[in-house]
C-alpha cells in the first residue's frame, strides 16, 4: 500500500529549493525578463490570481497535485548523447508530481483538464535535472506577450471549469502564428488516465556528448501503460484521475519512457508553438518507474520548485525565450507561496492511503 513519509524539515526543504531559485533568478536577469520594459513576473502572479489561484499556500498553476517516488535508469543511447552524470547512474532517485494543469487547487478531476507531470532526478554526485512536461502536443504561446494574453484569455468559469470560447477563438485569431497549436490541441486525444497519458516539453533543450558535439531535443515521457481514451468519463468521484493512479501504484509499479526527439534542419528549436518534423529520430534516454505515491502535503515535492532551466552538466536550455519566462514566474510563485498559510490540499492523505472510488455507474 502506498503510504505518506514523515514531513521533511524546513531546513532540508530550503536546501532543495533556494540554491535552485537563485540559479533560476541570475537565469531570468541576464535574460533581460525582469528589465522595465519587460512584463515582470508579479503581472503574472495577478493573472493566476484572476484565473481562480488561492492565497493559501498553493503554486499558481499546476495548482492541483500529488507527489511521486521512484528511480530513473538511463540508455546506452542516452549516454552517447549527453556527458551528464544522469546518464551515467542506474536507479537514480526520481522525485515527480502529477498535476492538473489550472491554478484553481480544488478543481474536480474531469476529462478535459490539462494533465502535467514534473520531475527532478538526482545523481549521486549531486547533478540535478528537473522536468515540467505537460500533455498538450503543442504551446499555443510562443513568446513572453502571448503568455501573458493567453493567461488571461484562458480564465476558467467558475461554472463551467472550462475557458470562455469566444475569447478562446479572439486570442487564436490574434495570432495566426498559432494555428497549427490550435489545431493540434483541438484534434489531441485526452488519456483516460494519469497513469496512461504522455507528457511532453514543449521546450527545447541542448545536449552536448563527451566531444563537445551538441544536439537539440525535445522531450517526452510516454507512457509504457497501453493509451486509453477517455471517451467523457464522468466519473463522481472529484479526485478519480488521482485515485486510480494510486491504486495501480498499489498494484505495481508505473513507466514512462523518457524520448528525446532529435531536431533537424529546419525544425524550429525557439518556438515551442511549432511542429517539428515528423519524421524527426525518437530516441529513448531512460525509463522512469513510479512505485509509491504521496499527499503534497506530506511529502517535500510539495515545496518543491520544478523548474525545467534546473540542469546538470551535459543538458542546456535553448534559446526559447519561454524556458526564461518560466523560471522568473516559478521563483516568484514560490516566494509567494511560502508566505502564506497552507490550506490542505484537495487531494489528501486519506485519499493515498485508501483511494477508494465514488461509484459512478460505469465500474471501478
Amino acid at each position: 500500500m502506498a503510504h505518506s513519509p514523515r514531513k521533511g524539515s524546513p531546513a532540508r526543504w530550503a536546501a532543495v529549493v533556494l540554491p535552485p531559485l537563485c540559479l533560476g533568478g541570475l537565469m531570468a536577469w541576464t535574460a533581460g525578463v525582469f528589465s522595465p520594459a519587460a512584463i515582470s513576473p508579479s503581472h503574472f502572479m495577478q493573472r493566476f490570481q484572476k484565473a481562480g489561484a488561492l492565497d493559501r499556500g498553493f503554486r499558481r498553476a499546476h495548482a492541483k497535485g500529488m507527489c511521486a517516488t521512484g528511480w530513473f535508469d538511463p540508455t546506452p543511447e542516452g549516454r552517447a548523447l549527453s556527458r551528464s552524470g544522469i546518464f551515467k547512474g542506474e536507479h537514480l532517485p526520481v522525485m515527480g508530481r502529477f498535476s492538473l494543469a489550472p491554478p484553481l487547487p480544488y478543481l474536480p478531476d474531469n476529462p478535459a483538464a490539462a494533465r502535467s507531470l514534473a520531475m527532478q532526478i538526482r545523481s549521486s554526485t549531486g547533478d540535478d535535472w528537473r522536468m515540467a512536461l505537460v500533455d498538450a502536443p503543442l504551446q499555443v504561446m510562443r513568446d513572453i506577450a502571448d503568455a501573458f494574453a493567453f493567461f488571461k484569455t484562458a480564465r476558467l468559469d467558475p461554472a463551467t471549469n472550462k475557458p470562455d470560447p469566444a475569447a478562446i477563438r479572439a486570442y487564436a485569431a490574434q495570432r495566426p502564428w498559432l494555428k497549427t497549436a490550435f489545431e493540434q490541441a483541438k484534434s489531441h486525444k485526452q488519456a483516460s488516465d494519469l497513469t496512461n497519458d504522455t507528457y511532453n516539453s514543449l521546450d527545447s533543450f541542448i545536449l552536448t556528448d563527451e566531444a563537445g558535439k551538441k544536439t537539440p531535443v525535445r522531450w517526452a515521457a510516454v507512457a509504457q501503460e497501453p493509451f486509453s481514451p477517455a471517451e467523457g468519463s464522468s466519473a463522481n468521484d472529484k479526485n478519480y484521475l488521482f485515485k486510480r493512479l494510486v491504486q495501480t501504484l498499489d498494484q505495481r509499479p508505473l513507466r514512462w519512457d523518457i524520448v528525446a526527439t532529435i531536431a533537424r534542419e529546419g525544425d524550429p528549436i525557439n518556438d515551442p508553438s511549432q511542429p517539428w518534423d515528423e519524421a524527426d529520430q525518437k530516441v529513448t534516454v531512460g525509463t522512469v518507474t513510479f512505485t509509491k505515491a504521496y499527499s503534497e502535503d506530506e511529502s517535500p515535492c510539495g515545496p518543491m520548485v520544478f523548474d525545467p532551466t534546473i540542469l546538470p552538466d551535459g543538458i542546456s536550455t535553448s534559446d526559447d525565450p519561454l524556458l526564461a519566462l518560466r523560471s522568473s514566474v516559478y521563483m516568484k510563485s514560490y516566494a509567494t507561496r511560502s508566505a502564506e498559510h497552507k490550506t490542505p490540499s484537495m487531494v489528501t492523505p486519506g485519499d493515498i492511503t485508501h483511494p477508494t472510488l465514488t461509484p459512478d455507474g460505469k465500474g471501478q
